[in-house]
């Protein structure tokens, strides 16, 4: 069983919400629109979690589900640093809340339930790798298995504060101590707490502030020895009850003193752990020391978004491998050739598509070469050489041998590399899109490119490679092309051996005093370094936007969580709007295919013995290594449609609300505004259990709120969290002023307060915040219906009946699904192969297997409709496919038709799917893109139906706005005054209409 399949805490946690993954989890919880919180300060996430866990058997509480989430809220808002938290990261976070509440209240329990579970759990697993049991003394410790670029960060500070406030008093800490592998991820770290303001320091034997604070000390892995030393402190001065987060500890995971030495610390206390790399960290381990480890952290992992959750969610850049293993010195330099023509291709898009590319804020491209070592020498033709000499001599050559590198640049560009795939095919055939589009648009020949490289690349038009060797700088040394600005930086430890190796190979070598560092100014936007050269090691602690292209070079097995660490600050990505994701993964924002390169972390492996067990280890990750196939399948219409006129609601050319209508949030007296604004303190509990089985209800408390409340309330605070949520709500037309605020508050008709009697009661000026954040929540409540209400308003007066049109429906009316598959589904590409033929050639295909069916709707006016199970990740599909209901929907609606023929025999039905955020939207909370239109056309009437599949059992049908459409649906219609069109909403659900009354 693989690693990641056994970690048994992840899946109890799992368990408690009823799902046996977390794809199952996690299902509906990605839109972006849920990073927002509601205007009772709740996570939106919380409200989706809460709809999930229906029923009357539920392990968590909806009570603790709110309390969990209020803590992560009120934790997030102590960070102060405006964050909005990614699914994954919420889920980590309300895991941990989890568990701390579970541990710090009643451990014996906890310990209990972990072992009754990993007793059923272990049933699945073979005798030889079974789990022991748990052990109260190793219920102290969580791992938390984040990819590189997840945010693991931030997420630590979280767990900081989470277990401060879980604890509180329970156990005694002695000190609060971060472990980092080296000073550069110290440093960072450092810089990050200093950023959400939360006191830390390295550690320092000599820095008596920092010990008698209760700072975090911060601390390198290999500082903490068993005695005392020059560079080393003994681990017994820190006693053992220490809060303990260990970020990457994977160095000291193979048997040496340095886990140990942390695990002291936290013996009687409590530790995190971090790590982008804990299962190649553990199967670099072999034997007892392996299982231990194995045994350890598969119960100790408690969320686990590895890079395979990470990549599949559509995070960070998409990435090209290749790897060449043999020696031969043409090979190797046209080789490498083509890695710079990589790099050049995204310096290219970069420099050329500046405002194409400016919403995806992408970084200037950085091509990085990485050696197993910097300095370790070989011989190579009688000549001592090391991985970084070997980058530099090619760089030598391309540059002096300026006919042969036009030629080897022609060759790749011809793809006559003479390097080729298993079937024959060039390796970069498909990699030079960009480059093949410039080519032909611009007459770009080799000739013109290789000029192009020196310029762009090397900061030059010709000239020799300078190695300059910075004085007074540690372990830089910089690259320069005649006396023209550095475009290169090597990062080292011993700077001057590898000078003299470079000198001995006939380069040009020098010193040159240098004050400032070079390696600390490549991510300014102002810096011209274009290639950044040094070990494996350098990766630890170094953070950039900017890596693009990537060398490796003689990378063996055994550096595998290194280098996975290496990729993984390769593929980070800000992404469209700073949401993290490559373009692909986001619905109509998606690049060009020949822009795509600027997404793609490209990697050149060269005698990279470790990049086929890379490759193995992504294939066995359940990620797609780099051979992909793509199939356009094109979709044939029901043309009878285009006769019909098909109607569709639409505000008329040009009107825009935002841009139009400036508002003043005031007092207005409508009732239909003053019915949404009720809110309730009283816990679920209470308020079912005033609904009696015998039907009879009795009244929840309400109360009105007072001047004792309102007098000393904090104008400026109210003011602010209005702005605040004005501007999460994007909404840039509304005015909000102190004044008015005033007076919206000395009415007390528009909001309904539902409050037990004895909370009303003000006992103190400290008593008085929470009267503050009630009419905060009641003033969000009212100002969202006010601006619902006016645009709603204003939009009626211009929304009109137009034609369905090919053109201004576009985003419904598409012409292609766009599918990618993994290489390795050989049956799966034949099948779509011959899907692709069928449908090029007008006929329509039916398919249907576990992962992907391929059906027809007769009612459709496109076919064929597409739905695989979410659990799939070997294949992408564009538009995204039906879901579970959706498709339900469509099958059993074709049933019903045909069960019905006689009774529609003179009606035509047409159905046709509303894309979701793009396709036809109604203007309610968050805006309701309804999944289906459906056209009934009878005699010379048209009845236009918005049909929506969807769970409601957590809906309120007296204030639910997509509910409600079926009423403003009504009420349009009539103020359109066409008698031959009818507009009716309809949301289909198991849960009746008497059960949601009863609920609500």
């Amino acid at each position: 069983m693989k690693f990641n399949e056994k970690l048994v805490l992840n899946s109890f946690i799992l368990s408690l919400f009823a799902v046996n993954s977390f794809e199952d989890l996690a299902k509906n919880l990605k839109e972006s629109r849920l990073e927002n919180l509601d205007e009772n300060d709740n996570s939106l996430f919380y409200h989706k979690l809460k709809d999930k866990l229906v029923g009357t058997h539920k392990i968590i509480s909806d009570d603790k589900l709110q309390e969990y989430d209020e803590n992560i809220v009120r934790h997030t808002l102590a960070l102060g640093r405006g964050i909005k938290w990614k699914y994954f990261q919420y889920l980590s976070l309300l895991f941990i809340e989890i568990y701390l509440d579970k541990y710090f209240n009643n451990k014996k329990q906890l310990l209990e339930d972990l072992n009754t579970y990993l007793r059923e759990f272990s049933t699945n697993i073979d005798e030889e790798e079974k789990l022991k049991e748990y052990d109260e003394v190793e219920l102290n410790k969580l791992a938390l298995y984040s990819a590189t670029g997840s945010g693991k960060t931030l997420l630590m500070q979280m767990n900081i504060l989470q277990f401060n406030h879980w604890s509180n008093g329970k156990i005694k800490i002695n000190k609060t101590v971060l472990i980092t592998p080296n000073e550069g991820l110290s440093n960072q770290h450092l810089e990050e707490f200093q950023a959400s303001n939360i006191e830390a320091g390295i550690f320092s034997k000599d820095s008596k502030g920092l010990i008698e604070s209760n700072a975090i000390e911060i601390i390198e892995i290999t500082k903490l020895g068993e005695e005392n030393g020059d560079k080393t402190v003994a681990v017994d001065s820190f006693e053992d009850n220490n809060l303990v987060f260990i970020d990457e500890g994977h160095r000291g995971s193979s048997g040496d003193k340095w886990k140990t030495n942390r695990d002291k610390l936290s013996a009687n206390g409590f530790a995190f752990e971090y790590s982008a790399t804990f299962a190649q960290a553990i199967n670099s381990a072999t034997g007892t020391k392996k299982k231990e480890l194995e045994n350890e952290y598969t119960k100790a992992i408690i969320f686990d978004y590895s890079y395979k959750y990470f990549y599949n969610d559509g995070y960070g850049k998409d990435y090209s491998i290749l790897n060449l293993s043999e020696d031969s010195e043409t090979i190797k330099q046209t080789y490498l050739t083509a890695s710079l023509l990589s790099f050049y291709q995204q310096m290219k898009i970069y420099e050329s598509s500046k405002a194409l590319i400016k919403p995806y804020l992408i970084e200037k491209p950085l091509m990085v070469f990485v050696g197993s070592s910097v300095n370790a020498v070989r011989k190579s033709s009688g000549k001592d050489v090391s991985d970084v000499v070997d980058v530099l001599l090619f760089i030598n050559k391309f540059i002096e041998n300026r006919v042969e590198s036009i030629a080897n640049i022609d060759k790749i560009m011809s793809f006559d590399s003479g390097l080729n795939k298993n079937d024959g095919s060039d390796i970069f055939a498909k990699k030079f899109d960009f480059l093949e589009y410039i080519k032909l648009s611009s007459k770009l020949n080799a000739t013109a490119m290789f000029d192009d490289i020196l310029n762009i690349i090397f900061n030059a038009s010709s000239g020799i490679l300078h190695i300059e060797n910075l004085k007074g700088v540690d372990g830089e040394i910089a690259l320069k092309i005649g006396e023209n600005e550095y475009f290169g930086i090597i990062n080292v430890g011993d700077s001057d051996k590898l000078v003299k190796t470079c000198d001995a190979n006939g380069m040009s070598v020098a010193s040159r005093d240098f004050s400032g560092s070079l390696f600390k100014s490549i991510n300014d936007t102002t810096s011209n370094l274009n290639i950044l050269i040094g070990s494996k090691k350098f990766s630890e602690g170094w953070s950039s936007w900017r890596v693009s292209t990537m060398g490796l070079m003689n990378i063996g097995k055994k550096e595998g969580s290194q280098i996975i660490q290496l990729f993984g600050r390769g593929v980070r990505l800000k992404g469209y709007n700073f949401c993290l994701k490559r373009s692909s993964s986001i619905k109509g924002k998606n690049l060009e295919r020949k822009y795509r390169s600027i997404e793609t972390l490209s990697i050149f492996g060269l005698k990279a013995d470790y990049m086929k067990a890379f490759r193995d280890y992504l294939k066995d990750e359940g990620i797609p290594t780099d051979e992909r196939v793509e199939f356009i399948l094109p979709l044939i219409y029901d043309e009878r449609y285009k006769n019909k006129k098909l109607k569709v609601l639409d505000l008329k050319d040009g009107k825009n609300f935002k841009r139009e209508v400036k508002l003043d949030l005031e007092y207005i007296q409508i009732t239909t505004i003053h019915k949404k604004v009720i809110l309730s303190l009283y816990k679920q509990v209470d308020e079912l259990a005033s609904k009696n089985r015998s039907g009879d209800k009795f009244e929840l408390n309400s109360e009105i709120l007072a001047s004792t409340h309102l007098s000393f309330i904090n104008s400026d605070n109210l003011f602010f969290a209005l702005q605040q949520f004005k501007n999460e709500k994007n909404w840039s037309n509304l005015n909000i002023s102190k004044k008015n605020i005033e007076k919206i508050l000395q009415f007390n008709d528009w909001y309904k307060l539902l409050i037990p009697k004895d909370n009303m009661n003000v006992y103190s000026f400290k008593n008085l915040s929470y009267f503050e954040t009630i009419i905060i929540t009641l003033l969000k409540k009212y100002m969202k219906a006010f601006y619902e209400y006016k645009k709603s308003e204003w939009e009626s007066q211009f929304l009109e009946y137009r034609e369905l049109d090919e053109t201004r429906d576009r985003a419904n009316l598409i012409d292609n699904y766009t599918i990618t598959v993994e290489d390795k589904e050989t049956e799966l590409i034949e099948i779509l192969k011959q899907l692709e033929k069928d449908l090029k050639d007008k006929k329509l295909p039916t398919f249907d297997r576990t992962d992907l069916k391929v059906f027809n709707f007769d009612n459709h006016l496109y076919n064929p409709l597409i739905y695989t199970n979410r659990g799939v990740t070997s294949l992408s599909i564009k538009p995204i496919e039906l879901n579970d209901g959706e498709k339900d929907f469509v099958e059993d609606l074709g049933v019903y038709i045909k069960r019905t023929t006689d009774k529609y025999k003179d009606v035509e039905i047409y159905l046709l799917r509303n894309q979701s955020n793009t396709g036809l939207g109604f203007f309610t909370d968050g805006n309701f893109y309804p999944d289906f239109i459906m056209w009934i056309i009878k005699d010379s009437k048209q009845y236009i139906s918005f049909i929506d599949p969807k769970g409601i059992r957590n809906s309120n049908p007296r204030n639910d706005p997509k509910m409600n459409l079926s009423i403003t649906i009504k009420e349009i219609e009539g103020e359109l005054g066409d008698t031959n069109t009818v507009l009716n909403s309809f949301i289909l659900s198991n849960t009746s209409l008497s059960t949601l009354n009863e609920l609500h």
